[in-house]
């Protein structure tokens, strides 16, 4: 069944006497954490509460299957690493490229600080690392597609570190916001290291990668399926993945490794069929990182 192929836990029913309830926990939740594990969350529902309205809050308790007290220690984490990577400004505009009002925006008011922030993630965006195919599985999970080889011109800086985290944050965030679909179901990345060096791997960036994605970004993570690894991949990539990704992801890893014919067979018994798949990997979904990107400035996203 392509809804249950991963173990994941099914979604209960919203009713709006279950939301409510479930809200009026979560808020009692959030009241029992003690004031310094949730500074983040503080500010921000003071700096920008329009940002943490009722719909904000409804992605974390989708993305724990409405367990309330999981929900809750993720949102205080978000809102601390949120603050960590986009500075105590752009942190709590909306992780839009385009509207004025958004983080990503090249705003003329900016601090050369923030100037800084905004344009690392934009390099990093560019780059390409991560991109939304804007396809789903069978199971109408989005795919989101990673190629490390993006990494060819990237320089190990801490700047360009921090661009490459805040532009994965991007890419999430523009696949779920408003998406109440992919909330409720969640992602699959499928990772096409084949041209990747060893020179390219950033650990600390991994790791970073890592935490936002597993313990903090409301998303649900159904599989990562990398396609064709690398030599060095079993015995670098590999263990380190193992250290810094949570058991419960580890179960969820798929190598498909052969023919491209035989790799896409094998995704298809996963729900992945060519059509949604990017042509990279042979399937026919072209990527045009430029064009999405200038969409989504022009639609304010």
């Amino acid at each position: 069944d392509p809804l249950t192929i991963y173990g994941q836990r099914p979604q209960p029913e919203e009713t709006p006497e279950f939301l409510s309830a479930k809200f009026a926990e979560l808020e009692d939740e959030l009241s029992k954490i003690p004031a310094e594990k949730k500074v983040g969350w503080i500010s921000a529902t003071e700096k920008c509460p329009a940002l943490v309205a009722e719909s904000h809050r409804l992605m974390f308790l989708r993305c724990e299957v409405f367990n309330v007290k999981e929900a809750a220690a993720r949102i205080c984490k978000y809102w601390d690493k949120r603050i960590e990577l986009f500075g105590k400004v752009l942190a709590f505009k909306p992780l839009h490229v385009g509207g004025t009002e958004g983080a990503l925006h090249e705003n003329s008011e900016n601090t050369k600080e923030d100037a800084d922030r905004v344009r690392f993630t934009w390099k990093g965006l560019y780059l390409g690392f991560m991109r939304p195919t804007m396809t789903h599985d069978t199971g109408g999970r989005a795919i989101v597609f990673a190629d490390p080889s993006a990494f060819k011109g990237y320089n190990h800086t801490s700047d360009e570190r921090y661009g490459v985290a805040r532009s994965t944050w991007y890419v999430l965030h523009n696949i779920l916001e408003g998406n109440d679909t992919v909330q409720k179901l969640g992602v699959v990345v499928i990772a096409y290291p084949h041209h990747a060096k060893i020179s390219y791997v950033d650990r600390k960036l991994m790791k970073m990668n890592m935490e936002s994605i597993t313990g903090c970004i409301p998303v649900r993570m159904g599989s990562f399926h990398i396609c064709h690894p690398p030599w060095f991949f079993g015995n670098i990539i590999f263990p380190l993945i193992k250290v810094i990704m949570p058991d419960r992801m580890k179960k969820r890893i798929r190598v498909h490794s052969g023919s491209q014919e035989k790799v896409l067979d094998s995704l298809e018994k996963f729900g992945l069929e060519r059509s949604v798949l990017p042509s990279d990997i042979g399937g026919d979904v072209i990527l045009d990182t430029d064009g999405w990107l200038q969409e989504c400035k022009k639609k304010g996203l």
